[in-house]
């Protein structure tokens, strides 16, 4: 069917489409005309499919079928062909059309003043002759060449995949593996996309069904064994228990209406042929063979570390405390003289406590004390995220940075394959440690010099970290390394209702002090907390101003109160479309001049939940899309339109998502319909994320529920099982 788009009505980020269309085709039935939409002849249609070009500069020859939905009949797209323009101007306004990189307004107008009607065919089979076009030099060529064949290349394959949520990233992996084989082993041999990288078995299994090939194949079961740990680790797990992964294996591997059945033999053989290659078998437990390595390893370290404890003495602990509380003007209590010397005097030590505990002054302490003592020592500062790491700098006067670039781990995969130079400081103190995974853990003992001293610092109490394993927890269950507990609220601390209610949630007590600084207010529904949070919101942000504000949510989707829904409704607010305002979109997000944004992922000159402001939004000489954006440390850094995949509007954000952030105030919808969220270090993090005041709104119940709801998170990890067997094995070695 010959259509011309429209309108896009929705489009998802994994390339899902629903766009309206004009066509001409007379065999549209009625019930699929959108006549009560449009006043006049013509015949519109809503089409749905994957990765459909959104411009009105080609004709698409559009290949599906009719089907019912609740907003009535519409247009399923199983592939679809370009109608290449012949004339002139339909041929400016392809090249334009932002299907081809490179090629904007000037560009396009150049291409077509000095080829005419010729210009496809010439981008076609002579595309040097382009480089007599002014504006286009050998660099911008190669783009044009490469966006060119990449969209033609990649619309069979694309037709075939997008219904299964292959994005054209992907689908580019599959092009690079297998070339010009690439469609006949997707539609022949599909378990061979198990060999690429980020391809999960849910997908491949689903396009192998699709094929009709054999589901018994040896392929596909060491696919689904790696996928089930590989969700396993996702949940914070770093092994599952045999009987577990053959049990999920099996569902897996034979849904109730297949009539293929993959017997538990082959299942428990496809495991057996994996151990020591991607897996690793230890007695009960099945490991993915790095995850296995980072865990024994860190617990080897810390072992070794421990050891050379009796190296570390320092003299004069007492007169050294006495001279640093007379520079720093003000008296340690009895535990955090406590806590400086278990941590000077130990190879690897932590401290531990919550807000208004007084970790900052006995870090600043001992750094005072530590610099004293050895001057032509270096110390490296760090934390897990960039907000963190400048808090550390702020509030020690000490340079800090984040962990990913004190390691030189650009990306957060990186760890992976980077071995990375060993740090060159004799006292590494880490921060926030509550968010450090078990890889980046053991990036970081990798790393560390022979001889260097480790202070772990961190809260117990907060939420474990988003990646696999609960390290401070488990370094701190072990009960071998030197633990200082910081427990005592300060006078200053104390009257904070924050702090107080903070101690409060973590020992069960849901008397919690409202006031001024804490404040609760109570909802009937989701609909309401939504106005209720919006409200607050733009109070808050009058008083103190929007970067002073922030809102925590637990969902990031689910809900009226999730981050995504939020921030679609503060922006609409603080930010609205205007023809003034220049604006750029990216799947299904609208980014504008003025938004509030953070960074998701770490890359070399930004770091994961650095927050900043768009300043600018241009296209350059090259007529690609630029962002400009000033983060709140006052770094300018700038964000082609595809690097958006990994920002987000920033208004609200995720409890996972701040922590190692801190604000003056905090807005937290907590609701009965996030019960399985609600959980006492869920609500604990969000609240000691608040330095100055903290609105709750939802169902005091729930809040009730998150308090008394204290399961620690259980995850399959061993490492403190491990350092105490590796400890005692090493005494009994000394010992014979």
């Amino acid at each position: 069917m010959l259509c011309k788009f429209e309108r896009s009505i929705f489009q998802s980020a994994d390339g899902f489409c629903i766009f309206g269309y004009v066509t001409k085709d007379a065999g549209v039935p009625d019930a699929a005309k959108n006549d009560k939409y449009f006043h006049d002849s013509k015949t519109h249609i809503t089409a749905v499919g994957y990765n459909l070009p959104p411009t009105d500069a080609v004709e698409v020859d559009l290949i599906g079928t009719w089907k019912p939905s609740k907003y009535g009949l519409q247009y399923s797209v199983d592939r679809y062909d370009q109608i290449v323009p012949t004339n002139a101007d339909a041929i400016e306004a392809y090249l334009c059309s932002g299907l081809i990189k490179g090629v904007g307004p000037s560009t396009a107008k150049a291409i077509v003043a000095r080829f005419g009607s010729k210009a496809l065919d010439i981008l076609e089979s002579n595309p040097q002759q382009l480089l007599t076009v002014k504006g286009i030099a050998q660099g911008k060529l190669e783009k044009i060449i490469n966006s060119y064949a990449e969209t033609k290349n990649l619309r069979d394959l694309m037709t075939y995949l997008a219904p299964f949520g292959v994005t054209p990233n992907k689908a580019a992996k599959i092009l690079e593996a297998f070339g010009n084989d690439s469609v006949w082993i997707v539609q022949h041999d599909p378990f061979q996309l198990c060999r690429i990288n980020g391809f999960g078995f849910l997908t491949v299994d689903a396009i192998a069904r699709k094929t009709k090939v054999s589901l018994r194949n040896p392929m596909r079961y060491k696919g689904a064994v790696k996928y089930l740990l590989e969700e396993a680790r996702t949940a914070g797990h770093l092994f599952l228990p045999e009987k577990e992964l053959i049990s999920r294996c099996y569902e897996l591997l034979n849904p109730e209406d297949e009539k293929e059945v993959v017997p538990e033999g082959d299942i428990t053989k496809a495991i057996s042929d994996l151990n020591n290659g991607d897996i690793y078998i230890e007695g009960e437990r099945v490991y993915l063979s790095y995850d296995r390595m980072c865990e024994t390893e860190v617990a080897k370290r810390v072992v070794s570390m421990l050891m050379m404890d009796d190296y570390y003495p320092v003299y004069n602990i007492t007169s050294e405390i006495a001279k640093t509380e007379q520079k720093i003007g003000f008296k340690l209590s009895d535990s955090q003289a406590k806590a400086v010397e278990i941590c000077l005097s130990s190879q690897i030590s932590i401290m531990t406590g919550g807000p208004g505990t007084g970790k900052t002054s006995t870090l600043r302490a001992i750094l005072d004390i530590y610099h004293r003592t050895f001057p032509a020592n270096e110390i490296q500062l760090a934390a897990p995220t960039g907000r963190a790491s400048r808090r550390m700098t702020e509030q020690t006067g000490y340079p800090s940075s984040t962990l990913h670039s004190a390691l030189g781990l650009i990306t957060d995969e990186e760890s992976l394959l980077n071995d990375g130079e060993m740090l060159s400081a004799d006292l590494v103190i880490v921060d926030e440690f509550s968010m450090v995974d078990m890889h980046l853990a053991y990036a970081l003992f990798k790393r560390l010099k022979p001889g260097a001293q480790l202070i772990i610092v961190g809260d117990a109490d907060q939420l474990p970290s988003v990646g696999a394993g609960n390290v401070l927890h488990e370094l701190i269950r072990c009960d071998r390394i030197p633990v200082a507990f910081l427990d005592t609220v300060f006078r200053q601390a104390s009257n904070s209702r924050i702090a107080m209610n903070a101690h409060a949630v973590n020992h069960n007590d849901t008397h919690l002090l409202y006031g001024d600084d804490f404040c609760l207010y109570e909802v009937a529904d989701a609909e309401e907390a939504a106005a209720l949070v919006t409200k607050c919101y733009l109070e808050e942000a009058g008083k103190v101003g929007t970067e002073n504000v922030q809102i925590l949510a637990p969902f990031r989707k689910r809900g009226l109160v999730s981050v995504n829904a939020i921030n679609e409704a503060i922006q609409k607010l603080v930010n609205p479309h205007s023809a003034r305002v220049a604006e750029v979109k990216y799947g299904q997000r609208i980014y504008r001049v003025g938004d509030r944004i953070m960074q998701t992922k770490n890359r070399t000159d930004v770091s994961n939940g650095d927050v900043g402001r768009i300043d600018r939004i241009s296209v350059d000489e090259d007529d690609e899309c630029r962002i400009n954006v000033t983060l709140l440390d006052g770094r300018e850094i700038q964000y082609s339109k595809d690097q958006l995949e990994d920002v987000d509007l920033a208004y609200a954000m995720s409890i996972h998502k701040s922590q190692g952030g801190e604000y003056p105030t905090v807005i937290i919808p907590i609701l009965k319909e996030h019960y399985i969220m609600l959980r006492r270090n869920l609500l604990y993090t969000a609240i000691t994320r608040a330095k100055g005041k903290v609105i709750l709104i939802g169902h005091r119940q729930a809040i009730y529920t998150a308090i008394h709801h204290c399961d620690v998170d259980q995850r399959n990890t061993v490492l403190a099982d491990r350092i105490d067997a590796y400890y005692k094995r090493f005494y009994t070695q000394q010992a014979v």
